[in-house]
């Protein structure tokens, strides 16, 4: 019986040493850690010796490390709410030298498919070198977790991005705000979850397969439009698509249309998709797209 009970030890203490994220929900760890890397990915409790120095509030504990080949990760832990524990780690990074570039709502509205972590993105010019975090918080049972990802190019343009296309990607991320966090049934699959936009639009789509009707899943994704201030305009079905537009008056961004639209037969698989830009959108001025996938 204590040989049993000390083999279950030894390997409880070698999974733990091998994934320290083992023990945290996968929907969480999935939220902040997954890439498209290639190659190897190490595990560790410690931070990586080529990562940026961090200073984080006193109510955070380290969880552990991700190294890949494209990004690596440390990931705290606290007790405070997600939204509080990312203004918190925001400041004390700030007070270190660190500039607050911009944050992140891409993943606030949509369809939701997945837990997905509220963000900001940190830079700082250090020894010649423009250094890129992006910090991530995420809600989980009792605490919450604060991710630091570092990776290469992507987030480094975005430190030192021009002015107009700062003011493109402050545009979309506020047309992204208005995004209704939607629902979709118990019963759904649901694959090809992105958000992207083209210009003055924002837009979140998703496949879906369901056994409810197309005209009922306009009607259940339509009650929470509705429930989220979106005032309705009109809808429409036809053979391959139905759909519904939409209104919201904003103190910021004027006044916003919405459209809900699904394609595919009144049975069977759809895609699904929410798109926002302005009522009065502007004319001319440089252009942008950007794509967000989400798994």
């Amino acid at each position: 019986m204590n040989r049993f009970v000390l083999l279950l030890l030894v390997v409880s203490t070698t999974s733990l040493a091998d994934d320290p994220f083992a023990c945290v929900d996968p929907e969480f760890t999935d939220a902040f850690l997954r890439g498209w890397s290639t190659g190897p990915i190490t595990y560790s409790t410690s931070i990586p010796d080529n990562f940026p120095d961090l200073s984080v509030p006193d109510r955070f504990t380290l969880v552990g490390s991700r190294v890949a080949a494209s990004s690596s990760s440390v990931v705290y832990k606290t007790d405070v709410g997600a939204q509080a524990a990312l203004a918190s780690a925001i400041s004390t990074m700030t007070d270190a030298g660190w500039t607050k570039k911009e944050e992140h709502r891409m993943s606030s509205g949509g369809f939701q498919t997945t837990v997905m972590p509220k963000r900001a993105l940190l830079c700082r010019d250090q020894n010649d070198n423009t250094r890129a975090l992006m910090a991530m918080a995420h809600s989980g049972p009792g605490q919450s977790y604060v991710s630091f990802q570092l990776h290469s190019q992507a987030q480094l343009q975005s430190c030192s991005e021009s002015a107009a296309l700062s003011s493109l990607r402050m545009q979309y991320e506020s047309l992204n705000g208005h995004i209704p966090t939607l629902m979709l049934p118990e019963d759904a699959k649901s694959s090809n979850n992105h958000g992207g936009s083209s210009g003055d639009e924002a837009n979140s789509r998703v496949d879906v397969l369901t056994s409810m009707s197309r005209e009922g899943l306009l009607s259940f994704l339509g009650d929470q439009i509705q429930d989220q201030n979106w005032a309705f305009d009109t809808n429409w079905s036809g053979e391959l698509s139905a759909g519904s537009s939409w209104t919201l008056d904003t103190p910021d961004d004027g006044k916003l249309i919405g459209t809900l639209q699904i394609l595919g037969p009144s049975v069977g698989a759809v895609r699904v998709r929410f798109s926002v830009f302005p009522a009065e959108p502007k004319i001319g001025g440089p252009q942008s797209n950007m794509t967000i996938m989400r798994p």
